[in-house]
């Protein structure tokens, strides 16, 4: 299967091509192997997107590097890249989750266990190679997931996806961990990614709170000099920039889904003054919160039938 044009979407714009029983609305997206067809051709934005292929190739586009991923191994693709869907071999089985920042929060409830940082291969793509065992424990989260989606008689539906996307992250954080103890190549590089994933993970859990590099410097027991060159050699981005990411994706979900008012929510990423998260908001995103607040709404009335 192949496409040449492609069309970006978000995840709530591709919830709207899915049958009901795969999706949260505002939430998440699980396409099973049956509608993988549908991905072909499509550009996703704005969420976190896992591709767990069981069989076959698929061709993808993270950023401006195309790659082939055969079966048995899991992408992950973090929301600051735009991926591609470009081509599918005919024997393709694979799954693919589209969680949002907010459903991941909600799940893990700050907990990170895993992320691509974790298992980028040489080169640099965040591709996990996966054993038979490990294939089948993460995909009979997949169907365990599917199955809680599907089942709208239960009051506990909501509930019960995010426990079952908790578990999946939790067996790939455990393999991806396994993985790290079992290699054998202790390397200045293998150092390095010790400490971007270290870095990650401080910043998951406390980006609202602390916004200065020092600080998580200081929790790495290094100079700001040195992460600060270890993590634009890995991830292409400043320690700052990447701390900046957290806070205006939490921003823009918060800005969706809350009711809280501009001032409540600077407040509770830690500005000193709403007019400075204003400045924040609108430098990294290109329009003040108040003005993608409305423009939100506006794109969901649109949307509505």
């Amino acid at each position: 299967f192949c496409r040449t044009n492609s069309q970006l979407m978000t995840q709530s714009e591709l919830i709207g091509i899915f049958p009901r029983e795969l999706s949260i609305p505002e939430r998440a997206l699980l396409i099973s192997p049956f509608f993988m067809p549908r991905m072909i051709g499509i550009s996703v934005q704005e969420c976190r997107v896992f591709l767990l292929i069981v069989n076959g190739n698929a061709k993808i586009k993270i950023r401006s590097k195309v790659i082939d991923v055969g079966g048995n191994a899991l992408v992950d693709m973090l929301v600051w890249e735009p991926v591609t869907f470009i081509e599918f071999s005919d024997d393709l089985e694979a799954w693919c989750l589209l969680p949002n920042y907010m459903f991941t929060n909600e799940s893990l409830n700050g907990l990170k266990p895993a992320d691509s940082e974790s298992f980028k291969d040489k080169y640099s793509l965040p591709v996990l190679p996966l054993t038979d065992e490990e294939m089948n424990l993460l995909c009979r989260q997949m169907k365990m997931l599917s199955v809680a989606l599907s089942d709208f008689s239960n009051i506990y539906r909501v509930e019960l996806c995010q426990t079952y996307f908790r578990s999946f992250m939790l067996e790939t954080g455990n393999i991806v961990q396994h993985k790290a103890l079992n290699d054998d190549a202790a390397s200045v590089e293998s150092r390095k990614d010790m400490i971007v994933r270290n870095f990650l993970k401080l910043v998951w859990r406390y980006y609202m709170a602390e916004h200065n590099v020092d600080f998580y410097a200081k929790r790495l027991c290094l100079s700001s000099k040195h992460l600060s060159r270890v993590v634009k050699d890995s991830l292409g981005k400043s320690p700052y920039a990447v701390i900046q990411d957290e806070i205006a994706q939490q921003a823009m979900e918060m800005l969706k889904m809350s009711k809280k008012s501009i001032q409540e929510i600077s407040s509770e990423l830690n500005f000193s003054e709403t007019s400075a998260f204003c400045k924040f908001f609108k430098k990294r995103i290109g329009m003040s919160p108040k003005a993608y607040r409305i423009s939100d709404r506006n794109h969901i009335l649109s949307v509505m039938p």
